[in-house]
């Protein structure tokens, strides 16, 4: 069959499934509703996600697009076969509309919405160099650039304004800021200002301490407790005046000024013993 007959068919089964989803029908069967299995290959090969998984040793890659609703779609990247013990990454993102509160008079803005994604090595062992963070099962892969290489790239070929996600963890968060911002500046601060505070601990230690309830708001004496907000990287030319303001950074620093944390080591020790 010829590039262009392949590309016609898959137009047909594209329009095709998109009125499916719209009638109530059936849920999509391509990857954020335009993308076939064989798409999303040639996809992970132009960003190099699958070429590093071959170099890892994953050499025989499948690839599952598992239908969650009418419009969300999970992609999973398996090694081997296609069971949970041999997944190596989960992606589920949509388009979705967002508004919040530090956009003044802004219309709600079109964006990709992380609603859950996962990179695993099942192969692999926690150590000493690379510790357990909350949430993991197993290691990570060292992929995430790639993956925010094809995030972007989607957000851009959907021409939708940035990317959207609520991070579970500390950690994630921490990740997150070196390209996304949060919605409301005073996060940032508190994040930044968690990381200077308590300092002495590492990355996956301090992530734990926030998850196990061991940190504490000193201005407060209460427990300082994490909650999933809003992280956007904005590609819209609005957003990135509004994340690059020198308001905005005025508020984190401001933030980061009057904040103060400390960590309940009593409680922290205790519960790292118990575990």
């Amino acid at each position: 069959m010829s590039a262009a007959a392949k590309k016609k068919n898959a137009t047909h089964f594209a329009n095709a499934d998109l009125l499916d989803q719209l009638a109530g029908k059936k849920s999509s069967a391509l990857w954020l509703g335009r993308y076939t299995e064989d798409e999303v290959r040639r996809l992970l090969e132009k960003f190099d996600i699958l070429p590093a998984l071959k170099a890892k040793g994953f050499s025989e890659i499948v690839i599952a697009i598992e239908p969650i609703d009418r419009f969300l779609q999970a992609l999973k990247i398996f090694t081997a076969r296609p069971v949970a013990e041999n997944l190596l990454a989960e992606f589920r993102f949509h388009e979705a509309s967002f508004s919040h509160s530090c956009f003044v008079n802004a219309a709600p803005l079109n964006v990709l919405k992380i609603e859950w994604l996962m990179l695993q090595n099942p192969q692999a062992d926690f150590s000493a160099e690379r510790p357990r963070l909350p949430g993991q099962r197993h290691p990570g892969l060292g992929l995430a650039k790639h993956v925010m290489q094809l995030l972007i790239h989607l957000t851009k070929t959907q021409q939708l304004a940035g990317i959207l996600n609520f991070p579970e963890f500390f950690h994630n968060a921490y990740f997150y800021l070196e390209h996304f911002y949060f919605c409301d500046p005073r996060l940032k601060g508190l994040v930044l200002a968690l990381r200077r505070d308590l300092n002495e601990l590492s990355l996956a230690e301090l992530s734990w301490a926030v998850y196990l309830g061991c940190v504490i708001d000193a201005n407060t004496g209460e427990t300082y407790e994490w909650q999933a907000e809003a992280l956007v990287l904005p590609l819209d030319e609005k957003m990135k005046n509004y994340f690059g303001s020198p308001e905005y950074e005025q508020v984190v620093h401001d933030t980061m000024a009057v904040s103060n944390f400390v960590l309940h080591r009593d409680k922290f020790d205790k519960v790292l013993l118990d575990s």
